[in-house]
């Protein structure tokens, strides 16, 4: 695996294109180990051999995944100002978040008490436990669902945390129902958060909002509202982001 994204760097590094001498002197390969890594690579699309100039260039795939990592910038500039106005509305927290190998990783935060915007940093959660995790995971195939919820990551983060695959497949056929997922205190005691995902233009799940509160100022007859209100400003993120429609 580093060997073949060394030779994608290398290929990278190259928009005039690059030869498989020079390609695997730079990446010191025989000629035919770096021909193997790159056949892998064209196969997946991640580079392409152009037959009249004998040159290896960057591949589509490689470029999506770029427009991607590019994108994901893209989205916290424009979930700013819907973070701020769903915060402001409730005078709570929202947060932009996104899955990451099974787990939640924060793109932004807006605190309404505090008046300020800030990238959160720590330990990501585990998804069964997230709001904004159960939100991308009641959206997505079932098989990706499977691998996030492998065995050992159902772990118990709190007394309230949901561990067992029965149950969490329950509340994400529950979210795919209201269109939005809860956290009950399941991560940190004493909050509870509301979350909906977020879409590209090909409608698939790329990141999720979500509303986070004490439990005394976001009661279990104030969630479906909450819900409804989180749902409509991930919408409007995926409208304003990617011009899909829902």
């Amino acid at each position: 695996m580093d060997r073949a994204l060394g030779l994608l760097e290398l290929v990278s590094d190259a928009p005039q294109g690059i030869a498989l001498p020079q390609l695997a002197e730079q990446a010191e390969l025989a000629a035919s180990t770096a021909h193997r890594l790159l056949t892998t690579l064209q196969d997946r699309g991640f580079v392409r051999f152009e037959r009249a100039s004998g040159r290896w260039f960057v591949g589509r795939t490689a470029l999506t995944v770029g427009a991607g990592y590019a994108g994901s910038r893209d989205m916290v500039a424009c979930a700013r100002p819907i973070l701020q106005r769903l915060g402001d509305s409730l005078g709570e927290t929202a947060n932009l978040g996104m899955l990451e190998d099974g787990n939640v990783v924060f793109l932004q935060r807006f605190d309404a008490r505090a008046r300020r915007a800030f990238v959160p940093t720590g330990t990501p959660l585990p998804a069964h436990c997230s709001s904004i995790g159960k939100a991308l995971l009641s959206v997505l195939p079932l098989p990706e669902v499977r691998d996030s919820l492998a065995a050992g990551r159902l772990v118990a983060v709190t007394a309230k945390t949901i561990r067992s695959e029965t149950e969490v497949m329950g509340a994400l056929e529950e979210a795919r129902r209201t269109g939005f997922a809860v956290d009950d205190e399941e991560n940190t005691p004493g909050l509870r958060c509301v979350a909906a995902p977020v879409f590209d233009a090909y409608h698939r799940p790329v990141a999720a909002l979500s509303l986070a509160a004490p439990i005394e100022r976001l009661e279990i007859g104030q969630i479906a509202e909450r819900g409804r209100m989180v749902a409509a400003a991930a919408q409007e993120l995926t409208r304003a982001w990617s011009g899909a429609r829902l």
